[in-house]
């Protein structure tokens, strides 16, 4: 636990040290951890402290994965072979509302969703090739085998909890039909 407040304080220390700079309202997280070959759409190396921006795709190699914090604290881990892409970050860190729209073209990333998914599910959305995905205040992993099957896990607490954490939810959709899945452990799956 301590490793990921180090983590945290990092964050507000990069943008706190960064807000002279005219790219700060671009600037959404940065990569708390980096293994192997991370690489944004301009093909540069990212690495441990490596900012994100908006707009921003990320590209985990094979054997490489990496862990990015948002500005509202959501953290995303990237597993190998992974392509994400940031296609919307507002953030206001007074009133905590936002939105967070993210793709996950390819592969398999895990979700710890922050302030904007807790104060307004609708306003984090996760495209997969196959549908979207909207989560309230939870832990979920997200699989993107190929263009055709994603596969969706909710690891957080479902709302039957006995623990006082907060309950959390997602609603997945293939653009016709939807499922809330609000069991822990439990997986659903979206094909073309």
């Amino acid at each position: 636990m301590d490793y990921f407040k180090k983590l945290i304080f990092s964050l507000i220390f990069l943008i706190g040290t960064n807000t002279a700079n005219a790219s700060t309202s671009e600037f959404i997280g940065v990569i708390g951890a980096a293994i192997g070959d991370i690489k944004n759409q301009n093909n540069e190396k990212l690495i441990n402290g490596s900012k994100i921006f908006y707009g921003d795709t990320i590209i985990s190699e094979a054997q490489s994965n990496a862990q990015i914090l948002f500005l509202d604290q959501t953290v995303l881990t990237l597993g190998e072979d992974t392509e994400l892409t940031i296609d919307e970050f507002i953030y206001d860190p007074n009133s905590h509302d936002g939105s967070f729209v993210s793709n996950v073209k390819s592969g398999t990333v895990k979700f710890i969703t922050g302030q904007i998914s807790n104060k307004n599910p609708d306003n984090l959305e996760v495209k997969i090739p196959s549908g979207t995905l909207g989560a309230r205040g939870t832990e979920f992993v997200v699989l993107s085998e190929s263009n055709d099957k994603s596969t969706v896990v909710l690891l957080g607490p479902g709302p039957a909890n006995t623990l006082g954490m907060i309950p959390g939810n997602l609603i997945l959709s293939d653009g016709i039909t939807s499922v809330n899945i609000t069991n822990p452990g439990y997986e659903a799956m979206v094909t073309n």
